[in-house]
């Protein structure tokens, strides 16, 4: 199945992000892509009130509180979190409380400041998705991007091979997982999809797409908004449990 991609548009500030113009999303298990760069349009924004220790904003729409919110991929809201140096990612699911406000626990394994994705659609299926910031105490560790060219990487006792493919601006990646002893394995559907991809750049350029193929080969296709290098954080779920395994790619 060809994939079509959809584009969204955000504009970061410290603590107020703006988004831009809705585009349809959609709600099924296959393939689509949602593609952020930084134009606005929509008057959405963040008002982020959290703290060290829990991830606390609300979506607000002309100064008031949003609560259109639509189903994608079995949630209201899915949250990204990145240090800025592409380490330590996580994909959260905060819970709203009645006044609208979104919360998630999240101690950021190390110091530093972090980018929040709050990606979701509305009740017309239109999609969103708004950067906040956040600055975190801590030891930082090691930090700048380091790029790696390797395709291939075991994890959690599987072994996960990425092929991928450019066309212009159209990028496809292929995963093969195989088990310990070499068959393939074809994860099991988590949240609605195949698996679960997100490309961030050192720029903040945001894609997350889904497979339009299934097994024995999992195909995600993407367009980019840049020629710039992206690291492609890929969840899929295995038994029962979530594994996730990044690798980086610039065209």
């Amino acid at each position: 199945m060809k994939l079509t991609p959809f584009i969204i548009f955000i504009a970061t500030f410290s603590l107020v992000a703006c988004t831009p113009t809705s585009t349809p999303h959609s709600n099924n298990g296959g393939g689509h892509t949602q593609v952020a760069t930084t134009e606005q349009a929509r008057d959405l924004a963040v008002h982020d009130q959290g703290t060290d220790t829990e991830v606390i904003f609300a979506i607000e729409e002309d100064n008031r509180v949003f609560e259109d919110y639509g189903i994608s991929h079995t949630k209201e809201m899915h949250l990204i979190v990145v240090r800025d140096d592409l380490q330590y990612f996580q994909h959260l699911h905060p819970k709203r409380d009645a006044s609208g406000i979104w919360h998630t626990a999240f101690e950021a394994p190390a110091g530093g400041n972090y980018w929040h994705y709050a990606d979701f659609v509305d009740r017309e299926g239109n999609s969103h998705t708004i950067r906040f910031e956040k600055n975190y105490p801590g030891i930082s560790g090691t930090k700048g991007i380091v790029k790696n060219s390797e395709t291939e990487k075991g994890v959690d006792g599987y072994h996960f091979a990425l092929r991928s493919a450019l066309a212009g601006h159209n990028a496809t990646f292929t995963y093969d997982i195989t088990n310990a002893q070499g068959k393939h394995v074809q994860p099991e559907e988590y949240l609605g999809a195949m698996g679960h991809s997100v490309l961030i750049s050192p720029a903040g350029d945001f894609i997350h797409t889904h497979p339009s193929e299934d097994g024995p080969s999992l195909v995600f296709e993407t367009s980019l908004p840049s020629d710039d290098f992206y690291r492609v954080f890929t969840q899929f779920q295995i038994d029962g449990t979530v594994i996730t395994v990044d690798f980086d790619w610039e065209p």
